[in-house]
């Protein structure tokens, strides 16, 4: 399979810190009542600490360094647990809408919670079920933050009428996942391992998979 692989930039990692920081208060916010509901339901590990909640939905932001993010406006996060990467990004980037997925119902309950008290339901909306069985209508892009290898989420939409999927995972284990697609397709890579980066995003790359066309 064709694939592109660039490190991250200094002036992208600027990027989003500038990001971050001009939503800070939203995202704060948003990983306060991540924590509350992991308290009720296991949206994150159990032991999760407050550091690493705000170093998950800092890396949510990452995905905005994709040309094709920043280009179309409606997204599908599916394996989204409690959210990420969808809300940090309906925060951001409020002209864009979202419907945020997972299999658990209980998950989109707690996400339906937060977007009512983040007050993005002009923009975002839960929707629980098998990513099977969602509708994604033609120009939606998939996000998901490492709830998917890629030939296995392939598989499952295959069927579907969409063309890019963003993935947050490990960037190696990406292209070794993308080759077990047995339709036409590439794969685009940012790794964010550059040696200024901290040492949270070891291993971790944001990943486009970008369906061929059938012969």
């Amino acid at each position: 399979m064709k694939h592109s692989i660039r490190e991250i930039t200094q002036e992208e990692l600027k990027k989003i810190e500038r990001l971050f920081e001009g939503n800070k208060n939203q995202l704060e916010l948003y990983a306060e009542l991540l924590l509350w509901w992991n308290t009720k339901i296991n949206l994150v590990s159990r032991d999760v600490s407050r550091e690493t909640v705000r170093n998950h939905v800092k890396h949510s932001l990452f995905v905005s360094l994709c040309e094709t993010f920043l280009r179309e406006n409606a997204f599908l996060d599916t394996g989204a647990g409690g959210g990420l990467p969808g809300l940090p990004l309906s925060i951001c980037f409020p002209e864009k809408s979202f419907v945020i997925n997972d299999i658990v119902t209980k998950k989109i309950f707690a996400v339906n919670d937060m977007v009512n008290k983040l007050k993005l339901n002009k923009s975002v909306r839960g929707s629980a079920g098998n990513v099977r069985g969602i509708d994604i209508e033609k120009g939606r892009v998939v996000l998901t933050k490492h709830a998917f290898k890629i030939d296995q989420i392939y598989d499952l939409i295959k069927e579907k009428d969409w063309q890019r999927i963003i993935f947050l995972k490990g960037w190696e284990e990406a292209i070794e996942e993308a080759e077990k697609v047995k339709e036409p397709a590439e794969i685009n890579i940012i790794r964010l391992d550059a040696n200024f980066m901290d040492s949270f995003y070891d291993g971790k790359g944001v990943v486009e998979l970008v369906r061929g066309e059938h012969e």
